[in-house]
């Protein structure tokens, strides 16, 4: 049920993250949950590589360009994916035309598993940029669970997800994926910690796994991350608990809204 809002405005919910995080199946749940509580929702797939998807998109970067055929040119798997992620951007108008056709109040952005091609190359960004206009759009970054049982593993994660906001330009939320998978005492004592001041080194302490000029600079890293306030709360998602979609939807919807500039559903459901 909507609480309000301007009609004719979209917001653009990206979902970024590492290899294997979960991406294309949250981005499934989220559309669905967010539809199943009266937002009019789109999908796109922005990921030309993508061989099944959990979801089937509204939109589809794969109608555009081939991976495939820019591989029978002569280009490795990883240059075809580049190449053809670039060439997006002459497809844009067409994209968003597409886009358009549905109304959409949200449309969910699923992304390649190649996180450089969103973090430090200028081609991705750009081709969003393109499609997006001037909606406004949150980006969510998906770490996933398997690296919160390593210290160093996760400030290597936080760094890949501040390089994607710094490229973005774009608001973040940053959760925690397959969190179902974890023991109860991380998900109540660890995670909800993440954002505290001074937490990251304490965790980099407690990890004997590494030791020497790797740790210190983990270390540093740690402190520079925490230093800028990115972390923020970090929240858990799993697609089997549809609970933590509801509240991932309602914080990426409380971004987008800043006000009432666009449509606000009860995430009650009543």
């Amino acid at each position: 049920m909507f609480l309000g809002g301007e009609e004719g405005l979209i917001g653009y919910i990206i979902v970024t993250g590492t290899a294997g995080a979960g991406k294309s199946s949250l981005v499934g749940a989220l559309a669905d949950r967010m539809a199943s509580l009266g937002a009019n929702v789109a999908t796109l797939n922005l990921d030309p590589a993508a061989e099944k998807l959990p979801y089937d998109p509204s939109v589809d970067a794969r109608d555009y360009v081939s991976v495939a055929e820019l591989m029978d040119k002569g280009l490795g798997p990883n240059g075809a994916l580049v190449a053809a992620v670039d060439s997006l951007i002459n497809h844009v108008l067409d994209i968003r035309e597409e886009i358009d056709y549905y109304s959409p109040d949200y449309v969910v952005v699923d992304t390649p598993g190649q996180l450089e091609l969103f973090a430090y190359r200028v081609g991705g960004p750009l081709v969003l940029r393109g499609i997006m206009g001037d909606y406004n759009g949150v980006n969510i970054f998906l770490i996933d669970s398997i690296f919160i049982d390593n210290a160093i593993s996760l400030v290597s994660a936080l760094l890949l997800a501040s390089s994607v906001a710094v490229r973005l330009g774009l608001p973040q939320v940053n959760a925690v994926s397959k969190a179902d998978m974890l023991l109860p005492e991380v998900r109540e004592e660890v995670i909800p910690r993440l954002g505290e001041p001074g937490f990251l080194e304490f965790l980099l302490e407690k990890d004997k796994t590494y030791e020497g000029a790797g740790k210190a600079l983990a270390e540093e890293l740690a402190r520079a991350i925490e230093t800028t306030g990115f972390i923020g709360e970090v929240l858990q998602a799993s697609v089997l608990e549809p609970e933590t979609i509801t509240l991932l939807a309602a914080k990426a919807q409380q971004i987008l809204a800043g006000g009432d500039d666009y449509k606000i559903y009860d995430i009650t459901g009543q």
